[in-house]
């Protein structure tokens, strides 16, 4: 798990200081800050057969923020209403010996929705680290088939709506939905979601700054191409406790639509060597032939431009796929940084069937 450790603290700081930093004139700038408290409670959502013991449990807990309100120092920010960023630590205990504890420290990006002078709804969504005390063990917790490793990642989304109490107190009332997960790091992995409800306050720094109008910059060049190379690790069952390289390589052609939007469309190849050991026992396969376990993928997906960040959702089908291990399409959530306008790195979650996650990619490209 270290490696799954390091690489999402990377992206977690690298993704604080891209979105965050105003630039050095904001640094003589006093920030309207948001300090939350609330009571979060919830359920775990039964998304496999193999998980209903876990059916009933209802963790409880609490979560902790700190918000920045955003003023229109980039262009960005002005593009999606003068969205918040924010820090959340949000500890659950599960009322479940078998699951124990958890504590989730993500960074966030709330939206706003509708806002009127006094109230306002947000979609707030956000990444981090998790730490779950009570992992799976065969020995002393084999009931455990949902985390099989300490840390995971954590995946937080949530609708909330926010009332005025007094002059720079309000109180919050949200709905959404945690996912923890390692992504196939170490199995098994069934992954953990739950369905909360939170209720808190929030206490906002008293600021009279006013917001930022600017007019749109130059778009650039709206068509290219970007080559790009991708390293993961997985564990094949908890029977098998390899831990293999997985391995791509894709070529992806990009249309930039507007500052917000770019579609695009790749062919990407992968090399999975945990197939050659899946290969081996599958009774599917013909007796003497070894089908070749490589990959080739059509994908096409749409991002979502925050500056130099931007979020990704793709959809793939395997054009070329002699061994059929499983599903023909395949889908990823990718969290991408320009750290200069012709590089970048991702992180990405690559599943199968939308809920079968299946590798986290660790991403590095070029525009070309």
């Amino acid at each position: 798990m270290p490696r799954l450790f390091s690489g999402l603290s990377f992206f977690i700081c690298l993704i604080i200081t891209l979105l965050g930093s105003s630039g050095p004139a904001a640094a003589q700038e006093i920030p309207k800050l948001v300090l939350g408290a609330a009571f979060q409670g919830g359920t775990i959502i039964k998304h496999s057969t193999k998980i209903k013991h876990f059916a009933s449990t209802n963790p409880t807990g609490l979560e902790l923020n700190l918000q920045y309100q955003t003023r229109g120092r980039k262009y960005w920010q002005q593009l999606y209403k003068y969205p918040r960023l924010g820090l959340s630590l949000i500890y659950l205990n599960y009322q479940q010996p078998v699951l124990g504890q958890s504590f989730a420290l993500s960074t966030y990006m709330s939206l706003p929705v509708l806002q009127k002078k006094t109230d306002r709804l947000h979609f707030r969504f956000g990444t981090g680290l998790a730490y779950l005390s009570n992992k799976f063990d065969r020995v002393e917790n084999p009931g455990n088939n949902v985390v099989s490793s300490t840390w995971n990642a954590v995946i937080q989304t949530r609708l909330e709506y926010e009332f005025p109490l007094h002059s720079q107190l309000s109180g919050l009332a949200a709905i959404g939905i945690n996912h923890y997960s390692n992504g196939g790091n170490s199995k098994p992995n069934l992954g953990i979601n739950i369905a909360t409800a939170t209720l808190g306050f929030n206490f906002t720094t008293y600021y009279k700054q006013p917001l930022m109008v600017q007019d749109p910059p130059f778009l650039g060049r709206q068509n290219f191409l970007t080559l790009s190379s991708s390293l993961g690790f997985k564990q094949r069952s908890d029977f098998d406790t390899v831990q293999y390289v997985v391995k791509s390589v894709a070529l992806t052609a990009l249309h930039k639509i507007n500052h917000k939007s770019t579609l695009l469309l790749g062919l990407e190849g992968f090399y999975d060597p945990s197939l050659v050991a899946r290969r081996a026992w599958d009774p599917r396969v013909t007796p003497g032939t070894t089908p070749d376990i490589r990959r080739l993928g059509l994908n096409t997906g749409h991002e979502l431009n925050f500056g130099s960040v931007a979020f990704g959702t793709q959809l793939g089908w395997y054009v070329y796929r002699p061994y059929k291990s499983d599903a023909p399409f395949y889908q990823r959530l990718e969290t991408k940084v320009h750290l200069h306008q012709n590089f970048y790195l991702a992180a990405s979650l690559k599943l199968h069937d939308f809920i079968k996650a299946d590798i986290i990619e660790y991403r590095i490209g070029v525009k070309i």
